[in-house]
């Protein structure tokens, strides 16, 4: 998917007005994660002259960009993060937490804004992300079980390539993101997050208008 799909995803799961900031970015930062090596290419190649086709065509998928998009789109790095952040958490109060700092059911109280670490939101929001990129990738799919394995699941729909239902799904998640987009402004009232939410609706448009303009005539 998009990446502004996934901001959008990782926000409406996992992200709350009454969590310290540093946990919802955290979750943003999950969500981006993914996609970083991918935009660090793209400036990299601006830099370098390098032409549009010949990126996506050529360098996207050569090393060390192979490497580089198994390292960010890896469950089991990001699973490993998560086992590593509910080692972390701490429960809410004395009164929510047993006799070994668990809740009354014994389980550790670790989806609630009072608990939840850094390190466990960061990497919920990764692993949504992959969630959702999984079922959309066809011949660009990632290897999500690195370095287990280098398997790539190749999905019969892509996100964006025609040949694969890439006109149907990108409708459909333009309006999926509307929908996101809704549910972030009623869950938060401040204007520079109403603000961000609105810059992702335009990437909608923007984003497939500047990969027709430069790649169309190609």
């Amino acid at each position: 998917m998009m990446t502004q799909t996934h901001f959008l995803v990782a926000t409406a799961l996992f992200c709350r007005r009454d969590r310290p900031a540093r946990q919802n970015v955290a979750v943003l930062a999950g969500a981006f994660a993914p996609d970083a090596a991918i935009y660090g290419l793209y400036v990299w190649s601006k830099i370098a002259g390098i032409p549009e086709r010949r990126l996506w065509d050529e360098v996207y998928f050569a090393e060390p960009m192979t490497t580089l998009t198994a390292i960010g789109n890896s469950a089991p790095l990001y699973a490993l993060i998560a086992i590593i952040g509910i080692a972390l958490v701490r429960p809410a109060s004395v009164e929510l937490a047993g006799p070994h700092g668990n809740t009354p059911l014994g389980f550790a109280r670790f989806v609630s804004p009072a608990t939840t670490n850094v390190a466990l939101l960061f990497a919920l929001g990764a692993l949504a992300h992959l969630a959702g990129d999984l079922p959309v990738h066809a011949d660009d799919a990632h290897p999500h079980f690195w370095p287990l394995t280098g398997w790539r699941f190749i999905s019969p729909v892509s996100y964006w390539d025609p040949d694969h239902f890439g006109t149907i799904f990108s409708l459909a998640e333009a309006v999926l993101g509307v929908v996101l987009s809704v549910i972030v402004f009623r869950r938060f009232r401040s204007w520079w997050v109403r603000g961000l939410t609105l810059i992702l609706l335009t990437a909608y448009l923007a984003v497939p208008a500047y990969f027709i303009f430069m790649l169309g005539g190609a």
